[in-house]
């Protein structure tokens, strides 16, 4: 048994298909377009994350390098007459803290954006800045124990020195934390924008460039050499 369809029936028919179309198709670019902004907002907190991160680790470098100089200078026996004789206030472990805390707070603050939103390469590298910024922290501050009553008595006259060793060990730790924070931004570059740089690149001094080089990179632009012109020509 067929059902026939007036003209009138057809006509409302394909307007009501019609409109379901157009509203699937306005839904449809909607989403689009709120998961396109959705995106974007992640990325753009991810990318303030890193960038986070990236200048509270330098702070938190600068901060233990103060500390562990601090360390030195205010230890040893002018150090206690200052204090006894209340020249200057003993040292707080809680105001280290909380003076170190307004970089530290923030840094960890940004790592916890970057765990609940990058991936894992993202993420390992961002524990590495981190990881080396502590460890900065440790040589930094790091003391050598007296080996015997003579070194007792030394520092406890003169105070806290650093050995070369010790130096050279706060150099190393340096110079990881710098390629730590170079890995992590030449990542979030590759995989966020702008496109790659070298981040260590630096400005050649003039009294360090090659000879050579600068004749060659100049030569286009010198002017032509001047020939005296022989007597009576």
């Amino acid at each position: 048994m067929s059902v026939s369809m007036t003209p009138a029936e057809v006509a409302i028919t394909a307007a009501l298909g019609a409109s379901l179309l157009t509203a699937a198709g306005s839904l449809g670019v909607v989403w689009v377009q709120e998961w396109r902004r959705a995106r974007a907002r992640d990325r753009a907190a991810l990318r303030a994350a890193v960038r986070e991160l990236l200048s509270r680790s330098i702070a938190v470098a600068l901060r233990v390098q103060a500390m562990g100089e601090a360390m030195r200078l205010r230890s040893g026996l002018s150090e206690g007459l200052d204090v006894t004789l209340r020249l200057r206030r003993p040292a707080d472990a809680m105001e280290f803290h909380d003076w170190m805390a307004q970089d530290t707070v923030p840094m960890h603050a940004a790592l916890d954006e970057i765990w609940t939103q990058w991936d894992q390469e993202g993420v390992r590298l961002a524990n590495d800045v981190v990881g080396k910024c502590m460890d900065l922290l440790g040589t930094s501050t790091a003391t050598q124990p007296p080996r015997n009553g003579r070194d007792r008595v030394r520092k406890w006259a003169v105070g806290e020195r650093q050995t070369l060793e010790m130096r050279d060990a706060q150099q190393t730790a340096i110079r990881e934390l710098a390629h730590a924070r170079k890995r992590l931004a030449d990542y979030v570059r590759a995989r966020l924008g702008p496109t790659e740089v070298d981040l260590f690149a630096q400005v050649e001094q003039p009294g360090r460039q090659d000879p050579a080089a600068l004749a060659s990179r100049n030569g286009a632009n010198a002017p032509d050499a001047i020939t005296p012109s022989p007597v009576g020509g």
